[in-house]
């Protein structure tokens, strides 16, 4: 079955909402007051309209990457690294529909310039297509605003999807929804997703009629490479030197704290040589304080990670029941010391990074809050991941890996195969992106 025309006129769900668009967007300074996110993008886009058709001279012809937040930013990053690399690269640029996306990216720039997107309405998304003439249009992940896609495919702009998903529970798949998303990916030229899951439900749920093929996760093959060329560094072989075993509790939020606090003293009792190294998302003084008291009440000691890495080398002295680290941008060199891991974030917005600690080879625990990340559901799929809601769970989770080496060392390889496998995602994107581009 071969794809419909991307320059056809919409049907009736993607031109309802096209003629919608303009008073949703009208109306969303009257949310803005009870939707900080949405304030602080408002104010970001203060003068865009501007700022777009200033940077148009030095961008046309470019590739155009949009982003909605961090984690698609990521998965872009090593893509377009890739681009760059190539002989004759034409300028890329990257747009940004979150806040945090785009604070992050003034932070870590990888492109020629990154800017918000403007609310999708069709005079936005046209004037925009007209002042950079791009040449390609990617979208990461999923976030696709239907009138961006609509000027760009009018304007003979190829159009794909890179590291794309789409989850069961994605409200792309309701049925009143269908029609429009359909309608959308059919004028793309190409969809690449992570998973062959992924690709499953594009063609046979939402019955796209482009190319979809599995071209894997860009963002998982950048944590193979920063692991691999890594070095273990201090941190590492000072919480190695403690002996025993680790589980690391990366990236807590005071939810993931209420479920493994009631319950570390008993793993302690259960299992001596185990030991805790708790890394807070926000280790501020009085949120380590308040930690350190709740832990003493519970019959626990502690001590800072500074003080045991400034320690190391020196005179014996207690090896402390848990660690606590006192610092950030450690996590990545923790988990290569740990045997187990849980990853906070999972009772709150979402689960935080899963693929650091199971390419380090630790099997992985997590609250219910997974939907963000598809690495997780694998991890649950494959046996090297376990969704945890209550302290008991936890405690029975942490004794069935701890306390068998053989189940612990099978969650650990099929953790770590399962990032492994996305390796070569970025050269698989580029056979999709390489034709299109020597195409224009």
């Amino acid at each position: 079955m071969s794809a419909p025309d991307p320059t056809r006129p919409p049907g009736l769900s993607l031109g309802a909402y096209r003629l919608l668009s303009p008073a949703l967007a009208a109306i969303a300074p009257l949310a803005a007051p009870f939707l900080p996110k949405l304030r602080e993008g408002l104010r970001g886009r203060h003068g865009l309209e501007a700022r777009l058709a200033a940077a148009a001279p030095a961008v046309q012809g470019c590739v155009w990457f949009h982003v909605t937040s961090v984690g698609e930013y990521e998965q872009a990053r090593p893509l377009i690294a890739a681009l760059r690399e190539r002989p004759g690269c034409p300028p890329v640029v990257v747009t940004h529909f979150s806040p945090s996306g785009y604070h992050f990216a003034e932070r870590r720039p990888c492109a020629d310039l990154h800017e918000y997107l403007p609310l999708d309405t069709p005079h936005a998304m046209d004037r925009l297509v007209a002042l950079w003439r791009p040449r390609l249009l990617v979208f990461v992940k999923f976030d696709c605003w239907p009138n961006q896609v609509l000027a760009a495919a009018r304007a003979g702009v190829p159009v794909v999807m890179m590291a794309g998903s789409l989850r069961p529970d994605s409200a792309r798949l309701h049925p009143l929804a269908r029609p429009l998303y359909r309608d959308v990916f059919d004028r793309f030229a190409h969809i690449g997703v992570c998973t062959e899951e992924d690709r499953r439900r594009f063609v046979d749920i939402l019955k796209v009629r482009c190319p979809v093929t599995v071209t894997g996760d860009t963002r998982a093959e950048q944590v193979i490479q920063r692991y691999e060329s890594a070095q273990g560094g201090a941190t590492a072989a000072a919480l190695q030197g403690l002996g025993g075993r680790l589980l690391i509790l990366g990236s807590t939020w005071p939810p993931d704290e209420k479920l493994w606090l009631p319950v570390l003293g008993r793993l302690r009792a259960s299992l001596p040589d185990v030991r805790i190294v708790l890394t807070p998302h926000e280790p501020t003084p009085p949120r380590l304080a308040q930690l350190e008291s709740a832990l003493a009440a519970g019959g626990l000691s502690t001590s800072r990670l500074s003080a045991v890495v400034a320690s190391r080398g020196t005179a014996a002295s207690a090896v402390p029941d848990v660690v606590l680290v006192d610092s950030i941008g450690q996590l990545a060199e923790i988990y290569r010391a740990g045997h187990l891991a849980y990853v906070g974030g999972s009772f709150t917005t979402g689960v935080h990074n899963t693929m650091e600690p199971a390419v380090a080879g630790m099997p992985v625990l997590f609250g219910p809050v997974i939907g963000n990340a598809e690495e997780a559901g694998e991890l649950v799929r494959c046996g090297a991941g376990q969704v945890v809601r209550e302290p008991d769970q936890a405690l029975a989770a942490a004794l069935r890996l701890l306390g068998d080496e053989e189940t612990l060392r099978r969650a650990a390889e099929a953790a770590r195969a399962v990032v492994l496998a996305q390796r070569g995602a970025t050269a698989r994107s580029l056979t999709v992106l390489e034709p299109l581009l020597a195409a224009r």
